[in-house]
Formats: structure tokens, sequence, C-alpha cells
């Protein structure tokens, strides 16, 4: 073992040991340690300890990098020459950093069963000593942390097959008489490293802990108390002791039993694997299934997978959409679809096999532990070999899940970002709904409830309760419906964020889900809708009073995934990047100003425009309506208000100007020639410029995109009209550009009109030589007084910098009906 060290990290490793034994804060190892980044670099090649540390730095500099892009912090035309290259060849990381490297002892406050009082991590940081957010060389940080390598909890595997056997299948007798935190070793307190199998002993009983703890401390605020008494689903699973069979359980059979009825139930969220999934419950299977049952071990592996964890946990009945709905019967998916809110919020527990893609290969393998160094124990000559247990081995294992996540999630990081089932759009309001849920992610489980979120690594930390963040859900309602827009006035500020991750703004939240939603897969595009209809449900149940007032209110408010007091944020969308192009369904899922219309991924960019686009402007601008909602009505194809479409319409109140030429966009952004200033950044998307023809303005030009575009094919003119819906006035010194969002409309027969595309840049004209066409961006005079511009940024709630460029092309709005 001490043969992967070099000599230094050997020495290091002794002094680890003396320090968390004495229970030190935290111990500076500095001095211990190699002086330059190029050392570490060149020892990594034989040393385990380097190699992680430089590992650790490396995917520091891959998120550092990734921020100062999204913050402008360089000129984009002309990057640091070293913003991409490998951090040993970048001389201010390699020569001339800073090293400082500790041991850092992390109180855990709060208790999630297991008997740890704090966590131990080896912290090193490379910090330039000079530099500027130009030349982006930000301090690199790699985070170790310390575990015990105790041989059983590591290594013990059960065998899942063995698990059938009938004397082993016994709900609420599995062996788990251990505690957390009982095995040998614990008086030093340090968490063990993560079991390489779930299905050991340390594993299944730290599963347990979590869920008896939930329920007996965390009282109501993990319950469902608008939940019925006895309410249960349909259709459940019903797991026998010591049986080798399970069988679907209509719910009047269930309530007929009577005595000691346990309504009680677990729910699965999981993948079923391309080509849906090997094992359902139609017409045809249901009598066979509920009278003669399933053999358990013919299920899918996933569904074994659950049965196993129902035996450890003591639950006898599982949820099981495949299994529990009949796939061939549209009325019976359609009613217990409705019911898929309640499912996932009433469930006892809900399991969550994020590591599978597919129900075959089940969510309860073998798990690596990767970047993991064994540290050598001490010299018998060293102070702490007599207070270390013998039998006690160390690690040190690199935390790479800040660095798996984009830099804006590092306050309410989500662990399972990156694995297969968050590819799958059903998936995402079964992770949001559940108020308990065991998590198996690659390499460790987590825990998550309305108290605490927790790791199989040792992490807890409680819930958001103070903001009313308790859950994702609630993440989502607390930006439901507020006072503040991005129309308000006031400071608009991209560093105006919240724990959540997300600006303090209307719907921003939903609207941002709803980006997350599009990019995953779902095979069958009708399914959007009731795919997110759970999440609508609970946002205006956790906003009304209760929920006869919510199911009165939801027809008003939500209409095809947008929200009427949100609807111009949520009408203009556009797809998320230059390559991420989208696609029409293959058949009607919803109106085409829907986002819902079209499979791929969609953004709203008016959340992080500033961001993107006019960040040096951020704290000056605000956002102006130029259009207002006045109906809209809905077909439905189910009952469900927030389910499923049959048709749609919209109508906006607002300047509606037709487009008479389409040009491509030019290369280079259009420069700003008529006032002296710099003009926003345009829009990563659009693909064309559109001349519109106003009556009192005569021809402006305008950047937009089309939602289909195509190199051999060309939206034809005529009908076509661009909806003008917010305009953002780009002030500076002595004039001002004027800056338009809305959609490209075409008329249909019927008088109504489809969106086709959208508007998003500055208001342009075309200049040059006849045979020579070129674009600049219009800058508008302004009445110019001394200081005017001090006055707005001192006392904004007085004046706004929008009253000092008022609406230059002053449009007359229209009423116009989108299909």
């Amino acid at each position: 073992m001490s043969d992967d060290l070099c000599t230094l990290c050997l020495s290091l490793s002794t002094t680890i040991h003396e320090a968390f034994t004495d229970e030190a804060e935290a111990t500076p190892l500095s001095p211990l340690w190699h002086k330059t980044l190029g050392e570490v670099h060149t020892s990594s090649f034989t040393c385990r300890f380097c190699a992680i540390v430089i590992k650790g730095w490396s995917q520091s500099r891959v998120v550092q990098v990734e921020r100062a892009t999204l913050e402008a912090d360089y000129d984009a035309e002309h990057p640091p020459a070293d913003l991409h290259r490998p951090i040993h060849e970048i001389p201010a990381y390699r020569n001339e950093a800073e090293l400082e490297i500790s041991l850092e002892k992390l109180p855990r406050y709060l208790d999630d069963g297991r008997r740890l009082t704090n966590r131990w991590a080896v912290v090193c940081n490379c910090n330039v000593k000079s530099s500027t957010s130009f030349d982006v060389h930000p301090s690199l940080r790699a985070h170790l942390n310390l575990a015990r390598l105790d041989g059983e909890g590591d290594t013990e595997a059960a065998d899942r097959d063995a698990v059938f056997a009938p004397q082993e299948l016994r709900i609420g007798q599995a062996t788990l008489e251990a505690e957390p935190g009982a095995e040998t070793g614990q008086d030093i307190n340090v968490v063990p490293l993560v079991s390489a199998s779930p299905l050991s002993k340390q594993s299944l009983t730290l599963a347990k802990t979590w869920l008896n703890k939930c329920v007996d401390e965390h009282g109501r605020t993990c319950q469902p108390l608008d939940k019925p008494v006895g309410w249960m689903p349909s259709r459940l699973i019903e797991v026998f002791p010591g049986g080798d069979r399970i069988y679907l359980q209509e719910k009047k059979s269930i309530d007929s039993d009577g005595h000691d009825q346990d309504d009680r139930f677990v729910a699965l969220s999981h993948c079923w694997g391309a080509g849906g999934t090997p094992f359902m419950t139609t017409r045809k299977t249901l009598a066979l299934h509920t009278h003669e049952g399933i053999e358990i071990s013919k299920l899918p592996q996933t569904f074994r997978d659950a049965v196993i964890l129902m035996a450890s946990l003591g639950l006898r009945y599982v949820w099981i959409d495949s299994l529990c709905i009949l796939q061939d019967d549209p009325e019976d998916w359609a009613r217990e679809a409705a019911q898929m809110t309640d499912i996932y919020r009433y469930a006892h527990l809900v399991i969550i096999g994020a590591n599978s893609p597919r129900d075959t290969l089940g969510f309860l393998s073998s798990r690596e532990a990767p970047n993991v160094v064994p540290l050598p124990p001490p010299p018998p000559t060293s102070p702490s070999s007599s207070r270390t247990t013998t039998n006690i081995k160390l690690c040190l294992q690199l935390d790479d899940r800040d660095w798996t996540y984009s830099w804006k999630s590092t306050e309410n990081p989500d662990h399972l970002r990156n694995e297969p089932l968050s590819s799958r759009a059903w998936c995402l309001q079964e992770r949001f709904l559940p108020l308990r849920a065991l998590q198996y992610g690659t390499r460790q489980a987590f825990w998550e409830c309305n108290t605490i979120r927790a790791n199989e690594d040792g992490e807890a930390v409680g819930q958001n309760i103070l903001s009313m963040q308790r859950n994702h859900v609630s993440r989502l309602a607390k930006t439901a419906n507020v006072k503040k827009t991005v129309f308000s006035k006031g400071t608009w500020r991209p560093a105006d964020r919240e724990v959540s991750g997300g600006c303090r703004y209307n719907w921003v939240d939903w609207y941002w889900m709803v980006q997350d939603f599009t990019a995953r897969d779902i095979t069958k595009a009708t399914d959007r809708f009731p795919a997110v209809a759970g999440l609508a449900r609970e946002v205006v149940r956790i906003r009304s009073k209760n929920d006869h007032e919510a199911m009165r209110e939801m027809p008003g408010e939500y209409m095809a995934g947008l929200w009427k007091s949100g609807v111009l944020e949520g009408l203009f969308w556009c797809r998320a990047g230059p390559e991420r192009l989208l696609e029409p369904t293959k058949e009607h899922v919803a109106p085409s100003w829907s986002w819902a219309s079209v499979v791929g991924q969609v953004q709203f960019p008016v959340y992080e425009w500033y961001e993107k686009r006019a960040a040096w402007k951020s704290n000056v601008l605000d956002f102006e309506p130029l259009a207002e909602y006045v109906s809209h009505s809905l077909e439905l194809r189910d009952h469900d208000p927030c389910g499923r479409l049959a048709g749609g319409t919209l109508t906006m109140r607002g300047p509606l100007v037709p487009v008479t030429k389409i040009k491509a966009r030019q290369e280079k952004e259009p420069p700003l020639n008529d006032v002296y200033g710099l003009a926003p950044s345009r829009s990563e998307v659009t693909d064309g410029v559109y001349r519109l023809q106003t009556e009192r303005n005569g021809c402006i030009w305008v950047e937009g995109g089309t939602d289909f575009p195509s190199s051999d094919s060309q939206i034809d003119t005529d009908g076509l009209a661009a909806m003008l819906l917010i305009r953002v006035p780009h002030v500076l010194d002595h004039g001002f550009v004027d800056y338009r969002f809305g959609l490209l409309l075409k008329r249909l027969d019927d008088g109504c009109y489809q969106r086709v595309g959208f508007i998003d840049g500055a208001i342009m004209k075309e200049t040059g030589l006849p045979f020579f066409k070129s674009f600049e961006v219009v800058g508008y005079p302004r009445p110019y007084e001394e200081g005017d511009m001090d006055d707005v940024r001192r006392d904004r709630r007085a004046r706004r910098h929008n009253d000092l460029a008022l609406d230059p092309l002053r449009l007359e709005k229209k009423e116009v009906t989108i299909c």
C-alpha cells in the first residue's frame, strides 16, 4: 500500500492519522507536501494521492471555465490563450500558484440515524497569487473525504438470487440486527466507505434506519396531511412473507379483508428501457396476475430488486406502473394516470432506481468506488498508533459530486442529474412529488424527505424549511404567481438568486423545470402533459388554501403547460441551442403556442437574458410588456384539466406587424454606429432577419428564428406576421437601442394564426450599396439631461431607465387568436 504513495504523501498519511484521532478542528498539512502544482503533476504518475488531487483540480478548472464563460468574464472573440489547456500546462498554476492543504473536521448538524457527529476531509487548494477575471485563473479545489475500509462492510455482497429463497423472503424479518455506526471502530467517528454491494448488511441497514427515523421522528413535516384515511391506488402488488410469487390486488379486495389493513405502500420509479418494459399487465393477463400471481423469478431484475427492498424494509404493497395499469386499455390508462399525483405523494416510500437504464438490468448491482487511496497505518512509533483500533483501515476518496453538476446548482445539488433515470421525462415528476424517497445512484444510495437529504457516504443536510423549500415541488410553488416579475420596477440582477438556484421572478422555477423536462426522452409525445400534470396540480394545491379552491382555479390559470399570470414569459420560448433543433410532434399534442407542440429542448430566454446578453446593464434595464392576455380555450381529451389535449386557442392583444421579406442572418454581429455605446449580444439561435412593415415608421428589420429550420425550405411571407410581446430599451448616455421579443405567426384559412417561429433582436436598418447590403443596429436619440441616468440609479422607484427611452414605434394593438 505504501508503494502507491510518494515519500511526501506517505508522511502526510501519518500526520492525518494523528490529527483526526486528536479531534483537531483543522490541521494545516502544507509544510509537509509539494510546493508547486508542477511537482504534484510529476509525482502523479507514480503516486495515487497526487493523481486524484490533480484529477480534482482539473475537474474544478472545467467548472470555473464554464462559469467564466456564462458570466462573460472574458472577451469571447479573443479568449485567453490557455483557456482550455490542461492545468499542468498553464504557468500561473504549474509554477506560480500557492498550494494549501489541510485536514478539516466538518460538523454534521443533522442526525440521519448514524452515530456520527462530524465528517473528515482533506482539502487541497491551488491559489493563483495575482490574477484578474479576464485571465480566468481562479483558485482550484480538490475535496477528499476520509472514510473507513472495514472489510466486511466494504466487501460483503449478497447474492440477489438467494434472496428469493422462501426461507429468506420474510417481510419485516430481514436479518439486519446491527445498527448503523455499531461496527468496530465507531469510536474514531469516521464514516465507512460506501459498500460495494447495495445488498450488504451495512447498506440495507442504513436504508431501513433512514425510513424508520423519518417515520418515527419527523412528524407532520414528512406526512401527507391531506391523505384520506385508507386511501390506496386502484391496484397494488402484494408481496407475501415466505412466498415465491407476487399478486396483483384490486383495492376493493384489499378493503374487503377488513382485519389489520395496512394501507402503507411503496411506489417504484424506474426506466422501462428501449422498446418498453418486458413485463406488464394487460386486459388479457389481468385475471392471471390477480388469481395465480406472478413468479418472482420471472420478473425483470428491476422488479425483483424492488421486492428485495420490500422484504428488508418490512412493507407489503408496492405500486409499479406497468403492472398496476392496464397497458392496452386507454380508458384505464387515462383514469390511473390522473391519480399519479396522489400515488407518488401518498406513498409511504418511493424507491427510485436511478442508475438503471432498463428494467432487465436492475438497480441493486455491485458498485465501484473510484478515486480511492488507501492510507497505510501509522508506524508503531507514532503516537496515533496506540489510539487507533488496529483493524481500522482508512482511505481518502475524491468527492467529485460538485463537479458533475452545473455551477448554478452547487447550493442545492442534484445528485441524480447524470443518472439514466434523469433522461426520462416521466421520471421528473416521480422525483419531485414524493415526501420520502430512497434513491439508488451509480455509486451510492441517497435519502430525500421533507426534513433531510442524506448520502450513503455520510453527508446529511437539512431541507430549507425557513424559505418553505422542503422539497422540489415547494421550490416550484415558491415563484408561482408572485408579484415580482421580469416587468417589475426595481433592480433586476443575475446575482439576485436564492438557495433554490433561481432568480426571484414570477414562474421562473416552473419554466426552468420545463427546460429540464423537454431535454428528456419520452416514448409517446401525447404523454407530455400527463407527465407534468401532477406537478401543476401540486403547485396549485400548495398555493391554495384547500383542494376544492385549487380545483376551481386550475382550469383558468394553467393552460397547456403555461400559466395565465406568466403568459408572456411562457409564450416566448425557442430551441435551447444552435445545435439542438426542434421537430414537430407526429400527432397533435398541444396548440402551436405551447412548448409541448414541439419535440426537443426549449429555453425561456427572458429569465437569463441579462446574464447572457447584456450583463453590464443588468441593474438598469426593465422588460416592458407590449401584449396582454385576452382569453383561451382548451379541448380536453380526458377529464383531467392538466392532461392530454385535443385542441386549444389563445387570444392575445398586441402589436401585429406584417413580415414582407426574409434574409439570412449575417455572420458578424451588426454594429451600432448611430450612438456611442455597446449593443446587447444577439441570440445564438436566430437564423434570419425579418423585415417588418409598420404603418408609422416604415420598414424595420429584426432578427428571429423559425421553430423548425431547414436548409431546403423557406417560410413564405404570404400571411406571415410578427406579434411583438416584449421590448427592452437599452439606454445609453445619448441614445438607446430598442430590443424586441415576439412570435412569428402564419395566418390560416379560418383567420386564426399558427406559431412558426420567434423574434429576438434589436431593431436594425439595412445599409450599404445596392449590390452589397448589410445590417446595423438602430440607435435612437433621446432627450438628454445632465446626470439623468445617475438620478435613475439613485431612485429606481421614482423613475426607470425606460422613462428615458419611450417606445419609438408606438404600434397599434390588435386581438389575435393563435391555435
